[in-house]
């Protein structure tokens, strides 16, 4: 008779720190049965071993002698089938074998299949990623023939060029069994890897992947997990995923320094410095951007401390001197990597003002400073020019904040969405026809564009949002009665500008809306919903919930500063801060004369500079 079995796995909230680790490789080999999973702390640089001690495993651990390329890792240990293991057993023995980095070829995986499903699975389409539940028993066997269906809950799935996308629903992937002269042998499965959470967060390395933008003189972070090589230091693992390439949702984005077929030689550390071995050059002219490149994507492993050195086929990259590299390269090559002193703005009494020091708010230069209740949501770009809607939602003016500084009229619509500065100075919005038809247009100060937007211009958007790196965008969609928040990429420049890889990253509940959106930096968003909910948002994570305060009407953020225009009952505009030493929202501004007190209108739709 032919059974079906259902395996939901088990895990537990993993253990933090060293000694937790080791604790929980002695329960795990407490727990041998027919499959045994040996967990062990292991270095890339094998300083760290397992050592069979009567069906228990103990871990030699040595120390990391100041090499910050070296730090230990989570090791799983497959082991091959046995002739007399159950079908859930060998399904089981299967899963771990697929989480094994010491197995990169998955060949101890490939024992678990029969001889001609073993030749037609490929391990390396994908991996999906899931939580489990629990392992039930499975019923006796009858014909020769299984079924063991492993259930549980899919949370992401890694693309082939580590591209992590969060997901949901459930899972339900069947594993068929045969019995052969050695015991059961799966004929089929889910290709790709399966891959729990806990599995993913032993054998993948997150990564930031610098890259460069489309006038070679920003830098773009593409987040990405690294599989773990057992044979290689984690800079090098990491090094050789950034010549490879951006993932799938940077591609036709953003450029690299690097040649086409550079190669990775080596990575080590001397001097205090870690030395990056390649197998090409880069063009003299490219020379700063690779420097940045490799200081932002190796900034979190060194921890800042250490410098770097390139070398090409072994050799000092100039013939007559070394080419080192600052640790802070990639913020000195990019400023709003990480900005100094940026001022925000805001609109009160119908003027825009500028938050300087103590809290006062000044009147800009020009008559943007000038009281003129005309004009809202302010944008601002980072040549000293800020853009306004009308009341109207029908026109989207500019002028220079300086002195003489006129309003202009740049671009016209049927119903604008707020204007948005990308960082070369290119004011982009969107005209919304009617509730299913809209058109995104970019102005660069000569002239206005049509954007290719295909996954927009069917529905009706409400927000549109450049992030500072130029590259990132997001958009508020809103499709009869339901919103969405998605964050794309820009392709293209002048008439050939495209908004691609449109990916949605919060839905909100049926005839709710969306109020306001504003990047942190080039990889997140912050939501404000018409439930005055605060969420963090990316492409890589699900979304985080943030406190909030039900009188916020609109956010802008920049790096660890977050800002609010909120309403009081009364209907009274103020702005507020959060604090994250004392968690709360506080509010701050006064006029220059040191009041709280606005005659007209108090301060609203705070705006940082490409906010």
């Amino acid at each position: 008779m032919r059974t079906e079995t259902v395996v939901h796995g088990t895990e537990r909230p993993a253990p933090s720190g060293r000694t937790a680790r080791a604790r929980r490789l002695t329960r795990t080999g407490r727990r041998v049965g027919a499959v045994s999973l040996v967990m062990a702390l292991s270095c890339v640089s094998a300083a760290c071993s397992v050592i069979p001690v009567g069906g228990r495993s103990a871990v030699v651990d040595d120390v990391r002698k100041g090499n910050p390329l070296g730090d230990p890792y989570a090791r799983v240990i497959a082991v091959p089938p046995e002739a007399g293991w159950t079908p859930e057993q060998v399904v089981a023995g299967f899963r771990a074998a697929m989480a094994s980095v010491d197995d990169r070829d998955r060949g101890i995986a490939r024992r678990y299949l029969t001889d001609d499903f073993a030749r037609k699975w490929d391990p390396q389409s994908g991996v999906t990623v899931y939580k489990q539940g629990e392992v039930q028993p499975p019923p006796e066997q009858g014909d020769g023939t299984a079924r063991v269906v492993l259930k549980g809950t899919l949370t992401a799935i890694i693309d082939q060029d580590g591209r992590y996308r969060p997901t949901g629903g459930p899972l339900n992937e069947p594993f068929s069994l045969v019995k052969g002269p050695s015991g059961w042998r799966i004929n089929a499965a889910p290709d790709g890897l399966l891959l729990s959470e806990a599995d993913v967060e032993r054998a993948y390395l997150k990564a930031n992947l610098y890259f460069l933008d489309s006038a070679w003189k920003g830098l773009v972070v593409d987040q990405v997990r690294v599989p773990i090589d057992p044979t290689a230091n984690f800079a090098k693992t990491i090094v050789q995923r950034l010549l490879k390439g951006p993932s799938s949702l940077l591609k036709g984005a953003v450029n690299t320094a690097f040649k086409p077929g550079t190669q990775l030689l080596g990575v080590d550390t001397q001097d205090d410095r870690v030395v990056i071995n390649l197998s090409k050059p880069v063009d003299s002219d490219l020379i700063g951007p690779m420097s940045a490149q490799i200081a932002g994507t190796l900034a979190e492993l060194t921890r800042g401390g250490w410098d770097f050195e390139v070398r090409v086929k072994g050799e000092p990259y100039y013939s007559d001197s070394l080419l080192p590299i600052d640790a802070q390269e990639h913020i000195d090559f990019d400023t709003w990597m990480t900005p100094g002193d940026v001022h925000p703005y805001f609109l009160a009494d119908g003027a825009l003002r500028t938050l300087g020091r103590d809290n006062v708010g000044q009147p800009v230069p020009g008559q943007a400073g000038e009281n003129d209740g005309a004009r809202t949501r302010p944008a601002i770009s980072d040549q000293w020019q800020v853009a306004a809607l009308s009341a109207g939602e029908r026109e989207i003016a500019v002028t220079q904040m300086t002195p003489g500084g006129q309003w202009r009229p740049w671009i016209a619509g049927t119903s604008l969405t707020p204007p948005s500065w990308d960082r070369y100075h290119t004011l982009w919005t969107v005209d919304r026809l009617d509730d299913h038809t809209s058109k995104v247009l970019r102005h660069d100060g000569r002239k206005q564009y049509d954007v290719s937007a295909p996954d927009l211009e069917t529905v009706r958007v409400e927000a549109l949002r450049i992030a500072r790196d130029g590259v990132h965008v997001a958009a508020v969609v809103r499709s009869g009665t339901e919103e969405e928040v998605k964050i794309g990429t820009v392709t293209g420049q002048g008439a050939a500008t495209k908004i691609t890889n449109l990916h949605p990253v919060v839905n909100v509940e049926p005839n709710q809306t969306v109020k306001d959106i504003a990047w942190k930096d080039g990889t997140t968003l912050y939501v404000l919903t018409g439930k005055s909910e605060l969420l963090e948002a990316s492409v890589v994570a699900e979304p985080k919930q943030l406190p909030s305060n039900p009188q916020i009407q609109s956010i802008t953020a920049l790096n660890g500063s977050l800002l609010a225009g909120a309403k009081d009952d009364d209907g009274n505009w103020q702005l507020l801060s959060w604090n994250r030493n004392s968690a709360q929202w506080e509010a701050v501004v006064k006029n220059e004369n040191g009041s709280t007190s606005f005659t007209k209108d108090g301060p609203s739709y705070p705006a940082y500079p490409l906010g």
